[in-house]
């Protein structure tokens, strides 16, 4: 059921010897099942100038730990939405591609 892997990855800033801002990253491989983005929760995106791609399943809450940034099938995505489903041990991570200056 969870056969896909995703990376999420988090990021931190440090200095470097000049004292400039520097991104260290941190990723970690977990399990997910990829879902399509329901018609009415893209369009109503859009609206906000959010195109979300695709949605993550986690099967576990615990595996999502704050990250901004997910890797799946190759493609950088910033993450727009978080959902915790109430009623099963699943959490929703619904992501939009990144474009080139990282936005």
């Amino acid at each position: 059921m969870y056969e896909s892997t995703a990376t999420l990855r988090s990021e931190t800033l440090t200095f470097d010897q000049y004292l400039n801002e520097v991104p260290v990253y941190t990723d970690r491989t977990v399990f997910v099942r990829p879902k399509s983005v329901r018609m009415t929760e893209f369009y109503e995106a859009a609206k906000s100038g959010i195109h979300p791609e695709v949605v993550l399943v986690l099967s576990n809450p615990a595996d999502y730990q704050g990250e901004k940034v997910a890797v799946y099938n190759g493609k950088e995505y910033t993450i727009v939405r978080v959902y915790q489903k109430p009623e099963r041990d699943e959490v929703e991570l619904t992501l939009e591609e990144r474009t080139r200056n990282g936005a």
